[in-house]
């Protein structure tokens, strides 16, 4: 008989992590990744706004191919280096990301080269008897069902992608921007969803999607993730809001910093901008005004603050989860 076991999403992970499944067959197929649109591309098309708020100009970068640091022998997804290229080239006007480098004639402001790698890549088929489990999972207020587990037939896909950036005008990595982040996706014979989870440098989600997604679109979240970190690791924005991870003392030591020396035009803004991802009502304004009032107070009330329009460094940490 099998068995339905409700659970968090953390333990969803935790129990593919202790399952044993016998006849393990391995199984390695290198396919074309379909860009699905998913609700975590929202994120990726927050960045270009995160950018001109929180770095004020616009930012080069080139991407190199994505190497293959694995022993997979060519077996990996075929087009890995077209996606991440994409995935920063669709971001918007205040991420430039330049087709070649020319040293000699350099663009003005930031240029960087992005240098990936695929650090992992493991696709393993079993086949055995084993356990179900379901749970809920919520990314940037999506919510959904999380069942996955290893039984007969079921697939399991692990792949690691990590970014170096490197400053062309002095030639060295950036110091404390480099990612790594690891994907899971947990494939049942049958049924209509797979479950994934994300774990790593900047991400901490769990959640599923349709086998007619697929795992494809999976290893595209995967990506377009670890472009909105890496990108605020370099240009100094919170990018944990739109990740869903461990938020960066770094970078929040720096954002509160400026926050300090910023005119109240400019903390208006910022506020504005980061009470809008909550609530889409709220207009981005560098200029105080009745709606954005009655957002502050709301947003203070609810999260333990005296409730009151006053901006202020209180306020401004809590909308950057500090």
């Amino acid at each position: 008989m099998k068995k339905m076991i409700k659970l968090s999403t953390v333990a969803v992970v935790l129990l593919f992590g202790a399952c044993k499944a016998p006849e393990i067959n391995l199984s390695q197929d290198g396919g074309q990744i379909t860009a699905v649109k998913t609700n975590y591309s929202d994120a990726l098309k927050n960045v270009n706004t995160m950018v001109a708020i929180f770095n004020g100009q616009a930012v080069n970068v080139y991407v190199n191919k994505i190497t293959d640091e694995t022993a997979s022998g060519g077996k990996l997804p075929q087009n890995i280096s077209t996606i991440v290229q994409s995935s920063f080239n669709s971001i918007g006007g205040n991420i430039v990301t330049m087709s070649a480098i020319n040293t000699k004639s350099l663009p003005k402001g930031s240029v960087f080269i992005i240098k990936g790698a695929i650090t992992e890549f493991d696709l393993i088929e079993a086949s055995g008897s084993g356990v179900d489990a379901a749970g809920q999972g919520t990314y940037n207020g999506q919510q959904g069902t999380v069942d996955g587990g290893l039984k007969r037939e079921s697939k399991i896909t692990k792949l690691a992608i990590t970014f170096n950036p490197v400053n062309i005008r002095s030639g060295n990595f950036v110091p404390r921007t480099s990612t790594k982040n690891k994907i899971t996706i947990n494939q049942k014979s049958s049924g209509n969803e797979l479950a994934f989870s994300i774990l790593g440098s900047g991400i901490g989600i769990n959640n599923a999607l349709t086998k007619a997604q697929g795992i494809h679109s999976s290893i595209t979240i995967l990506i377009e993730l670890s472009v909105v970190e890496v990108l605020g690791r370099l240009t100094k924005y919170p990018y944990w809001i739109l990740t869903g991870g461990t938020v960066n003392q770094d970078i929040v030591s720096h954002l509160k910093t400026r926050f300090l020396r910023d005119s109240l035009s400019k903390k208006i803004q910022k506020v504005s901008y980061l009470l809008s991802l909550q609530n889409p009502n709220v207009k981005i304004t560098g200029m105080m005004n009745n709606d954005l009032k009655q957002a502050i107070i709301q947003y203070k009330s609810k999260n333990g603050m005296s409730a009151n329009d006053i901006i202020d460094s209180q306020l401004y940490m809590s909308l950057i989860g500090a």
